[in-house]
């Protein structure tokens, strides 16, 4: 292999992790992290200082979800779809959740007309935080899971307060209060 060749090959690896691991919505220190290596590794790789070898090449493939020739190709694929894909496909799962409220809620009105059938979309919001939770938990950061776990938190409180006409039941929210400052600090110690 001549020096120009392998010159290119590095040039095409950096331009490429850096495009790929940023449409994958990762931070240096992610990739790090999922690989066993320093971000200063991938900051290395990215500067076009070296490349890893093919072991490490196949693995950052994998996790960014394309193919080692990606990450040394002279073009780069647009895979910008791939964060927009993700963010559909979690407000489709959203929405269903929300389409299923819909229709019970019409079913209800109908079928038991002397029920309380708006609480079905109040019973959605929890159902559609832990929709969120798992999309967040597979493709996004960190604040995108604090986000979806406090809307449980909350959104459960208000479901509880709402079912039971106990006048003393709004005390729930003091244990939502404290499971949110709860999952703030773990938040924050995982940081």
């Amino acid at each position: 292999m001549t020096e120009v060749t392998t010159s290119r090959i590095r040039e095409n690896f950096s331009r490429n992790l850096a495009f790929y691991r940023k449409a994958a919505n990762k931070t240096q220190l992610e990739l790090a992290n999922e690989l066993n290596y320093s971000d200063k590794s991938v900051s290395k790789w990215e500067r076009g200082e070296g490349i890893p070898d093919l072991e490490v090449a196949a693995q950052i493939a994998n996790i960014l979800g394309i193919s080692v020739s990606d990450l040394i190709a002279d073009k780069v694929k647009r895979r910008i779809l791939i964060t927009r894909n993700k963010a559909l496909i979690t407000g489709l799962s959203v929405g269903i959740v929300w389409l299923v409220a819909a229709i019970l809620f019409f079913l209800f009105q109908f079928v038991l007309p002397d029920i309380r059938s708006w609480l079905v979309f109040i019973y959605a919001l929890p159902i559609s935080a832990i929709v969120s939770i798992v999309f967040s938990g597979i493709w996004w950061k960190r604040i995108h899971i604090l986000l979806s776990v406090s809307l449980l938190i909350w959104s459960a409180g208000l479901c509880a307060c709402l079912s039971y006409p106990n006048p003393k039941i709004f005390l729930i929210f003091i244990i939502a209060a404290i499971l949110e400052l709860l999952s703030l600090l773990a938040f924050f110690i995982k940081k």
